[in-house]
This record gives C-alpha cells, structure tokens and sequence, in this order.
C-alpha cells in the first residue's frame, strides 16, 4: 500500500509544480485564511481517480469534494495541496498528504514535499521513513533548547484569537523560538526532528491523518490540547470538524502543553 500512497504523491507533487510554474490565482472558501486553487482540484482528481480505480469499495474524504461513503470499512484521506496559500504566493511550503484509515484509524500515511522532491511514508508498527530512511523525533528533552510550529488561522471571534496569540507568546517565551509554515513542512520537519514540536489551533481530517500516524510511529505522541488522543470517530463526527493539534517528543509534549495553557 505504501507503493501506491508514494505513486500517488508523486503523481500529484507534480501536477502541483506544473501549476506553480504558469501561476495559480486563489478564490476565497470560508474566510481570508481560507483559500483554493485550479492546483488543488487537478491534484485530488488525479488522486480520487486512481483510489477509485483501484479500490472501488473503500470510502474517501478528501478535502475539496468531501466525504464519499464506501463499504470495506477502509477510508482514504486526501489533502491534495497543503499550504493552498504558500502555493499561491509562489512559497515552497507546500505539498500533498494521503491517509488510510481502517475503520478510523490511520494504518498507511504518505507527506510530499514536491519542491525539494522528499517523501515521508509512515506504517502502523514500522516506523517513518523519509525517502526511504528511518526518522525520529528529537532526543532534546528541553523546550528551551528547540524551534517549534505554531499555527493559527484568522476567527471571526475576536476573543478566540486574543486567547491563542497569547498561548503563542507563551510558547515564544518558552521555546527557543516559533517558526512555522502553517502547512505539512511543518510537520515533516518536526518528525525528522529538526524542530522540536507542532501546534496547529484550526485543522481538519485532511490536514492531520497522516501527520497522526507520522508522529506515533516517530515515538511521539499527537493530541488535542487538553493532552487527549486525536480520535477520528468518523461515524459519529463531521467529516470537516476542526481539530485543535499538538505534536512532539513524549519529554516536549507536556512542557508545550503547559506553555499553551499558560
């Protein structure tokens, strides 16, 4: 199955690249931080095809055409351009995320950087391997000694968004320092264990199925910020519900938990 997620990616990572290079103008969704490309819509039909193709009786979510009921108990999630909003101001902090899910739970999970042409593949109880080679998260069990991701997305509550830029100014504090991309690099680069830890206040399946998978099989943990596990209950939930998301080393994890909290 892996062999397929990477075939897939790659496939995709290229359409990607093939619109960044004519230009791809954005057109609002939901709000300012929201945003869609012609990018996005020919990375997930290559991608539906082909799932389709080939697994006729499996379920699929992907993140511009939602959610298509299967029968096999098996749910393919697809993000097919993650960073929309990198991608459309020419930033290379942008890529493709496809998960499997067996029954809500993410067995397969493939990232792809197209820019620089890496590929991470996770596998339930075999680890994460980035473009072929094992990778894991930091040793450093200091929060002062490490970069971390922290993402948030513009409310229209002006109290939500006082309440996470001052969790933010905490972790600044705490941290070395914050960098993000507010997209999958930053969750790559948290795995390999260049930065130390991911935060990210406002995701949806799609941006967070594979990255689950990625961080467990990495030895970290992925939670919601009152330090549960992310479950995806996918019948008893909406498929587009958001997802408030923290990941890192089990020596991080609750330090940044504590800094958001305050």
């Amino acid at each position: 199955m892996k062999h397929f997620i990477s075939s897939c990616l790659k496939d995709a990572g290229q359409v990607l690249l093939e619109h960044l290079a004519r230009g791809c103008p954005a057109r609002l969704k939901e709000n300012q931080s929201s945003v869609v490309t012609a990018a996005d819509l020919a990375s997930e039909e290559l991608i539906v095809a082909r799932i389709r193709a080939r697994f006729p009786d499996d379920g699929i979510i992907a993140e511009e055409s939602g959610c298509q009921a299967g029968r096999s108990g098996r749910t393919w999630v697809i993000d097919p351009l993650d960073g929309t909003s990198n991608f459309a101001a020419s930033l290379p902090w942008f890529g493709a995320m496809i998960a499997l899910l067996d029954r809500g739970t993410p067995v397969v999970g493939g990232m792809y950087l197209p820019v620089t042409d890496t590929l991470y593949v996770a596998e339930a109880g075999r680890g994460v391997r980035r473009d072929g080679q094992p990778v894991r998260l930091t040793a450093a069990a200091d929060l002062g000694t490490v970069l971390c991701a922290c993402c948030m997305d513009a409310s229209s509550d002006s109290a939500v968004n006082q309440v996470q830029a001052a969790a933010f100014g905490r972790l600044v504090n705490r941290a070395r320092n914050v960098r993000a991309t507010n997209s999958l690099v930053d969750v790559c680069y948290t795995v390999d264990g260049r930065l130390g830890g991911f935060v990210n206040y406002c995701t949806k399946i799609w941006d967070i199925a594979a990255p689950a998978l990625a961080f467990r099989e990495a030895g970290g943990r992925f939670t919601d910020l009152d330090g549960r596990d992310v479950v995806f209950r996918l019948d008893a939930e909406p498929f587009d519900r958001n997802y408030a998301v923290v990941g890192a080393s089990p020596s991080l994890h609750p330090q940044i938990l504590a800094a958001l909290r305050g």
